[in-house]
């Protein structure tokens, strides 16, 4: 089995083990003066910043409810913290200890992934890599339900061993369905689907992926419309509204690499498309029926699109939507604890665009959310900080400054459903 996810998180999660900011620096700089760099990029900074834990614990998982007025944040020790975000990007902390971290002897344990449901921003779905995806209704104390696979010995067909972890998880557009993948087990790759208000578990498909599931996405708006990544390489997109995994599985993608990340857009003509990440920092994107290449660029490529000369210490992050309905990418680097943070539009296929430089970053950034509406901007990181880049932050916050924020406030498979 190669190396997989999970191995990677857990190694990020692990006190004993250095983090990336500790690593000596690549010698590295901008590939322009400072006054072209000003000249070419707009500049952001941070309007709010909180840290999150006093040991530096990695944030592994992001996520806003629909009017971006509450945020989660997973923490790599399970922990997820709350915060309420005003209209001007302030944020205050509230209901820290309705999601408590899991009691685990197993310091491999850590977040997969954080989601809030549609309905409203008090249910929270928490997903960890021990297999199970909590519910949490944050308005009350304790767990509301928890959704962990069970083979059932009387299923025909009979499945192979599903793996006890997870590697990541989603709900869909109306919040019934999650599905959650696995790593390599036994020769064996699944996606396991749940419905959320029946509480139960509804099946799996295992015969799409050859190799670790490291995404899985559903689409913003079509409920059954699902994207998978691996690193095995290839993007699946399925229909779980078919009667079976054979009959779901739309179209296969071969990105020729290893998936990390997936987005869902869409292109003028309002064409699905969807975009990958790498795990060696190359961007790709391919029309979701039909598998075409719409857009590929290689690490050298967005290196050279926010300025800097050295990609051995650089990360690209993610890709947002934009409200004109474009694509920005968001990179940094780990040069000076992640100093370096900066965006690029990619309006045609041979072309990136200098977008926003964000200065004062304190951390390495493995997170990001973006409210287009707002054009806001909320990172998380090494460093265990979540920061909130707007447009009209003045100036940076003073790290000495930097605090959490608190109140009071208290043989032929069937479909899985």
């Amino acid at each position: 089995m190669t190396d997989s996810i999970v191995d990677y998180i857990a190694e990020a999660a692990a006190k004993e083990l250095p983090s990336s900011e500790e690593e000596d620096d690549i010698e590295d700089e901008d590939t322009c003066s400072a006054q072209e760099l000003a000249a070419e990029f707009r500049t952001q900074h941070t309007k709010d910043e909180a840290s999150l834990s006093l040991k530096r614990d990695y944030v592994l998982g992001l996520c806003a409810d629909p009017g971006f007025t509450r945020l989660a944040a997973g923490l790599s020790n399970t922990a997820v913290k709350i915060y309420d975000l005003s209209a001007t990007g302030a944020l205050t902390a509230i209901h820290e200890e309705r999601v408590p971290a899991l009691t685990s002897s197993d310091n491999a344990v850590t977040i997969c992934g954080v989601r809030f449901l549609e309905e409203n921003p008090n249910t929270l779905l928490v997903g960890t890599t021990n297999g199970i995806v909590r519910l949490f209704d944050l308005r009350a104390a304790g767990e509301q339900a928890r959704f962990e696979y069970k083979v059932n010995p009387e299923a025909e067909p009979a499945l192979p061993p599903v793996p006890e972890c997870i590697t990541c998880f989603d709900r869909n557009a109306n919040s019934r369905i999650i599905c959650c993948g696995t790593e390599q087990h036994m020769g064996n790759v699944y996606l396991l689907f749940y419905d959320v208000r029946e509480r139960k578990q509804l099946g799996v498909y295992y015969e799409s992926h050859e190799d670790d599931v490291t995404a899985v996405r559903f689409h913003a708006s079509n409920p059954d419309l699902l994207c998978t990544g691996g690193t095995d390489g290839l993007i699946n997109v399925f229909d779980i509204k078919q009667s079976d995994e054979d009959e779901a599985l739309c179209n296969t993608i071969n990105t020729e690499s290893s998936v990390h990340r997936l987005n869902w857009h869409q292109n003028v003509y309002e064409q699905d498309i969807i975009s990958c990440i790498t795990h060696t920092n190359d961007f790709k994107s391919y029309e979701c029926m039909e598998g075409d290449e719409v857009i590929s660029f290689e690490r050298s490529d967005i290196v050279a699109g926010i300025r800097r000369k050295n990609a051995g210490n650089f990360n690209l992050i993610n890709a947002h939507n934009l409200e004109d309905d474009g694509v920005f990418l968001l990179a940094g680097t780990n040069f000076n604890r992640g100093e370096v943070l900066r965006s690029v539009t990619a309006p045609a296929k041979d072309t990136l665009k200098p977008l926003t430089n964000f200065v004062g970053n304190k951390q390495i950034v493995r997170e990001s959310l973006y409210d287009a509406k707002r054009d806001l901007l909320i990172t998380g990181g090494e460093s265990g900080i979540i920061s909130i880049w707007t447009p009209d932050a003045g100036s940076t916050i003073n790290s000495s400054k930097l605090k959490s924020k608190s109140i009071a406030a208290k043989k032929h498979k069937s479909t899985p459903y």
